[in-house]
């Protein structure tokens, strides 16, 4: 049998899964379908190892939930099923049990049902809380299957059914991540292609260039018109690295995509979507026009202004809502000078919507952070992956060697570790955080030691919350059970169920316990051996939290993702490091 292009990228994507199966201690059955869903939220939500495992809905009764995800920002709640099939079955489809199951489960979250048999899997009783106590406008089921997806009608009626009987008063939607787009999104996160693309143009007219000494053309340029339809068939299959030279790739759902998606999906406003939005700029080594037939054929090309436009509308245009009438105003740049490029690049995308946290990039305090970090051989990133950037375009190998810490980290374990009123914020909305309003207060008193210890212990945090989920997961796994000095025979996983979500609570009670037994205090330096100090700590605040827990009624009741972001047990934990501080 000839192999497909879908068994080749099956063979390399599972690699990959293998890796993380390792990596989180994955078991079962489902271990690579788990890993699977891993992949995609770091691949595609950009989200760290840390959150992804906080979101991962483990064990039995899952009821067809893999994870979640609530986007602060945008008050959309993603729920997702993830499907990993067995080798060559890629030609079938989502069944529509898998379907109904999920539909099932969401519509009895929402349906203000006692939900009371569902609290045995940890994972979907922090949903439930989640979904009783947070603002949420809308909710997206996403399926993610390296299959075909879901494409008969009977099972995409049966989505638009459950969707209309779960609750009225929330937005329901649906998105599909099928073989291909798994495919693109594999591809983009492991190779830069040379791409060729051809496109049909409703007008295009030769703009500006520039001749060298020579009199040969060192930039070329044109401009002109291009229908949404015909740019989204002409960079459909290539959506994974038709940004390349992009310094910023789509920011999922953020307010201008929804502003662009509204515009171009309304038959009263598409026509106007020429006016309203800023149009894309192409980059090529080569263009050839052919003004008979409408097309032009590009070489080595980037989309480099323009990926939030291109993607809202593909997304789209794969769910049947884009307006055919929708017309882009499109620019086209050929030059081979890849300096050039970059600097145009980079201009072109300066005034790009980002996140919040990076805002504060050119504010004096983060920029002096930045440098007094050199020192200790940290590189501090002030801006959207800084370092991954200026790789491609200058000479980093002075920097081989440091610890590469992005600004949301650095300051998010600085706050929840150092500063007691805020800490609990800096775990339940770590966006507020970066208001650059309140930003002399958070960073008054920071400094590059504080900032080092506190990603040194949040680094040995993170690596015994694995430890606690690999045991979760195998009870064959005794692996946390030993750190903590407990007969696996009497270990009981539920007594420490907050871990999964409590690595800025454990952070700050570390702290606090080495403020107040100053000789457990650990010393700025990332490779010296202080791992003796470090896990007596870890313990003492494991032990010291889980008792806190456990001696108080109402927050033994509570879902353990909230107990983790609550106010209430981040004071008794730092009232706990005080009283108890001579027993430890």
């Amino acid at each position: 049998m000839a192999i497909t292009k879908y068994d080749n990228y099956y063979s390399q994507l599972r690699e990959d899964l293998k890796s993380i199966v390792a990596d989180n201690g994955f078991v079962g059955d489902g271990a690579e379908s788990k890993a699977l869903g891993f992949w995609f939220l770091e691949k595609e939500f950009q989200l760290d190892s840390t959150t992804i495992n906080e979101h991962l809905i483990d064990g039995a009764n899952d009821r067809g939930i893999d994870a979640y995800y609530l986007d602060e920002d945008t008050h959309t709640l993603n729920i997702f099923q993830f499907k990993l099939p067995k080798p060559g079955n890629f030609k079938k489809e989502i069944d529509g049990n898998a379907i109904s199951k999920i539909y099932g489960t969401i519509q009895r979250l929402f349906s203000g049902k006692s939900t009371a048999d569902y609290n045995s899997n940890p994972g979907i009783k922090d949903l439930i809380e989640i979904i009783k106590t947070s603002t949420i406008y809308n909710t997206r089921v996403i399926f993610v299957s390296y299959n075909k997806g879901i494409k008969s009608e009977e099972n995409m009626s049966l989505i638009s059914e459950s969707e209309k009987n779960i609750n009225e008063d929330i937005e329901f939607q649906h998105k599909i991540i099928d073989r291909e787009k798994i495919i693109n999104i594999f591809d983009r996160s492991h190779r830069n292609h040379s791409l060729n693309l051809t496109f049909n143009y409703q007008n295009l007219q030769s703009s500006n260039s520039v001749n060298t000494d020579d009199g040969s053309t060192y930039i070329n340029s044109w401009v002109g018109m291009i229908s949404a339809d015909k740019l989204i068939e002409g960079v459909d299959h290539n959506l994974s690295t038709i940004f390349d030279e992009n310094i910023r790739l789509y920011e999922n759902d953020s307010k201008v995509n929804a502003g662009i998606k509204e515009t171009a999906s309304r038959r009263d406003t598409a026509t106007m979507f020429y006016f309203y939005n800023n149009g894309i700029t192409i980059i090529c080594d080569e263009a050839k026009n052919s003004p008979g037939n409408n097309e032009i054929a590009l070489s080595g090309v980037s989309i480099v202004n323009g990926a939030q436009t291109v993607n809202s509308l593909a997304e789209l245009a794969y769910e049947n809502n884009l307006q055919q009438n929708v017309n882009i105003l499109i620019r086209i740049i050929q030059i081979q000078d890849y300096e050039q490029r970059a600097k145009i690049t980079e201009y072109l995308n300066s005034q790009t919507a980002i996140k919040e946290s990076y805002f504060i990039a050119n504010h004096s305090l983060v920029r002096k952070l930045q440098e007094d970090l050199f020192k200790h051989k940290y590189y501090l990133e002030r801006q959207i992956n800084e370092y991954a950037y200026k790789s491609k375009y200058q000479n980093m190998s002075k920097y081989k060697d440091y610890n590469i810490l992005p600004v949301e980290n650095a300051i998010q374990r600085y706050i929840g570790g150092y500063i007691n009123g805020k800490a609990a914020q800096a775990k339940s909305s770590k966006s507020t955080l970066f208001d650059q309003k309140n930003i002399e207060e958070n960073m008054q008193d920071i400094s590059a030691e504080k900032v080092i210890i506190a990603d040194i212990l949040y680094t040995h945090i993170a690596a015994i919350i694995t430890m606690y989920r690999k045991n979760r997961r195998n009870v064959k796994n005794d692996e946390f059970s030993t750190f903590l000095g407990i007969d696996p025979a009497k270990y009981n996983s539920d007594l420490y169920s907050f871990l999964n979500t409590g690595d800025i609570l454990i952070l700050n009670t570390v702290i606090n316990i080495q403020t107040n037994k100053p000789e457990l205090a650990i010393q700025p330096k990332f490779h010296q051996n202080q791992d003796e100090k470090i896990n007596r700590c870890i313990k003492s605040a494991i032990n010291l939290i889980k008792d806190i827990i456990n001696n108080d009624d109402d927050l033994k009741m509570s879902a353990p993702a909230t107990l983790t972001k609550a106010t209430k047990v981040f004071n008794l934990a730092q009232n706990a490091t005080i009283t108890q501080s001579q027993s430890i």
